[in-house]
């Protein structure tokens, strides 16, 4: 029997790009797409997020935001927000048991001090800066909670998995090989990919815009490269996940801009 029982994406708010000015030679147009959240249910743990959308919380900076919608064209409502989304599917936020983050991002931990009680997973590498990083966004601040809530790091994945050939090391998120880690980071310090291998998909996050950087010969601009926090590395994940796309054409790629 599958541990992962059921795994939808949800749109948890919507971000505009130029995309035109992003890609060398690309003849794409403005396009406003959605900021995505994975909710999976698994057979033993209950159900798991990985990160969590944008809400109200992102604004309690009035500065802070101000700053950040000009960096990010982001826009949501309140029925976009993931607890409306479970609220609508008759789900109480208090069946989330577990979050997954990819990255420290007001649009990944949004939805967190409305969360009532869950267990945070990361890398370690991850929580490190979550906990001790202060160059971060006084936004992040905003959407973190402030009383203490459990954390736990992840361990080395010992099994067999296809991405072994491209990452040198892959954790065990759950502690079961149901959805697997890696390191993307480039896009953000610490930021990180999962594999579901039952679903066999692989949530890359911002490591790029979307999938259309897979399958074809787009490249970031300059001006894409300069919103990164590591250009070089940026560049290197963007190799490395299409390398891992030509060796394993099933696995289908998520990114946090998929439509």
């Amino acid at each position: 029997m599958n541990k992962i029982t059921s795994l939808r994406i949800l749109p948890c708010g919507y971000e505009e790009f130029k995309m035109s000015e992003l890609y060398v030679n690309s003849d794409f147009k403005t396009e406003i797409l959605p900021i995505n959240v994975i909710l999976m249910e698994h057979r033993k743990l209950g159900h798991i997020l990985i990160n969590t959308g944008c809400t109200k919380e992102m604004k309690k900076n009035d500065i802070s935001y101000s700053k950040y919608i000009v960096r990010r064209k982001v826009s949501f409502k309140k029925e976009d927000t993931v607890i409306a989304q479970l609220e609508k599917e008759k789900m109480d936020p208090i069946c989330i048991k577990k979050v997954l983050l990819t990255h420290a991002n007001a649009e990944c931990c949004g939805a967190l001090p409305l969360l009532p009680k869950y267990e945070l997973l990361a890398t370690a590498q991850l929580l490190c800066v979550i906990k001790f990083d202060n160059d971060s966004d006084n936004i992040i601040k905003s959407t973190f909670p402030k009383e203490n809530i459990p954390m736990k790091a992840f361990n080395v994945f010992k099994g067999e998995t296809p991405l072994k050939s491209c990452f040198k090391y892959v954790y065990d998120a759950l502690g079961d090989g149901s959805v697997l880690a890696v390191d993307i980071r480039g896009a953000a310090n610490a930021m990180t990919g999962y594999f579901i291998p039952e679903e066999k998909i692989f949530f890359a996050a911002d490591a790029a815009i979307d999938e259309r950087v897979l399958d074809s010969d787009l490249f970031p601009s300059e001006k894409l490269l300069s919103m990164q926090y590591d250009a070089d590395d940026y560049i290197s994940v963007i190799a490395t996940l299409r390398r891992l796309h030509r060796e394993n054409p099933d696995i289908k790629f998520i990114f946090s801009h998929s439509k």
